[in-house]
């Protein structure tokens, strides 16, 4: 008797088995159209772009123990079980406008929040009423549109499923350059377009005349005196290169060298440890005496 019923039961269960897989053809008709070829070349891209077995197109794991996919490379297939549920997370900051659901009476969608602010994420908690299931999700949200596909599984599952987006790579690209050249900017004097990155300021300036050089910095290759706009007033100073220093009873070895003058700038076309400005005669005369400092 044991024996009937248990045959009995395993035939039912096999009926029931078989006839699952049959659902669409049970209520649904099977007049399909007949498509052009225009139609299956669009339908094999879709195929292609639903393999879940496509090659070079592997999730990989977050950090976190996420399971990341590639946005837009193609359908994610997220396999949820029974007794279990699956945490899909969006992006940082990003809200859902409408979830469409394919199977609505046997999947569950429901939200949750972590965070707040710009750093709020939004998740969808995916719940399986049943083993072999699979239909297709859409979520629309401010930023894009995620098509899933979900599979339910006796006791295989993904607890948290993310992405990885291409475009966000791009911003932090483009981030770092405009941080770069703003910096460049700010670095830069505006009233030569010469980067300070690339000037050495290190020099004293000795002396007291009117037109005592404002500063002075050199370049790598030529040296730049700049003077206050008094000096427009009085007579402009001739420069001395210091070749040798003298000793105590001694002058210094000095000599001229071609420089030109722009505006308020004498340009020197050599770099010099020691200078000197002067203007006048005698007891009238002014002097100023440059020199570089010590170099790293």
């Amino acid at each position: 008797m044991h024996k009937v019923i248990l045959a009995l039961s395993l035939g039912a269960l096999s009926t029931v088995g078989a006839a699952e897989p049959r659902l669409n053809e049970l209520y649904f008709s099977n007049a399909n159209p007949q498509l052009t070829a225009q139609e299956k070349a669009a339908i094999a891209i879709a195929n292609k772009w639903r393999n879940p077995d496509a090659k070079g197109l592997q999730p990989v794991a977050g950090s976190d123990g996420t399971v990341r996919f590639l946005f837009g490379a193609q359908q994610p297939s997220i396999v949820c079980a029974v007794l279990q549920v699956c945490d899909i997370e969006l992006q940082a900051g990003e809200q859902v406008n409408s979830i469409h659901l394919g199977d609505a009476a046997r999947w569950t969608v429901e939200p949750a929040v972590t965070g707040s602010g710009a750093a709020e994420v939004q998740h969808l908690v995916i719940k399986p009423m049943d083993v072999g299931l699979e239909t297709s999700l859409i979520v629309s949200t401010d930023r894009r549109t995620y098509h899933l596909r979900l599979r339910s599984h006796r006791t295989a599952f993904m607890p948290r499923v993310g992405f990885t987006y291409p475009e966000e790579a791009l911003a932090k690209w483009d981030a770092l350059k405009t941080r770069a050249s703003q910096e460049q900017q700010q670095r830069t004097l505006a009233s030569t377009g010469e980067y300070l990155g690339n000037l050495d300021f290190a020099y004293d300036i000795a002396g007291a005349a009117r037109w005592k050089p404002v500063r002075v910095y050199n370049d790598g290759r030529k040296t730049i005196i700049e003077m206050p706009g008094a000096m427009q007033q009085t007579e402009a100073p001739a420069l001395l290169v210091v070749r040798k220093e003298g000793g105590l009873l001694q002058g210094d070895d000095t000599v001229m060298v071609n420089y030109r003058v722009q505006g308020d700038r004498y340009i020197v076309d050599s770099v010099f440890d020691k200078a000197v400005l002067v203007a006048g005669v005698g007891r009238s005369q002014e002097r100023v005496t440059i020199t570089r400092g010590a170099r790293p």
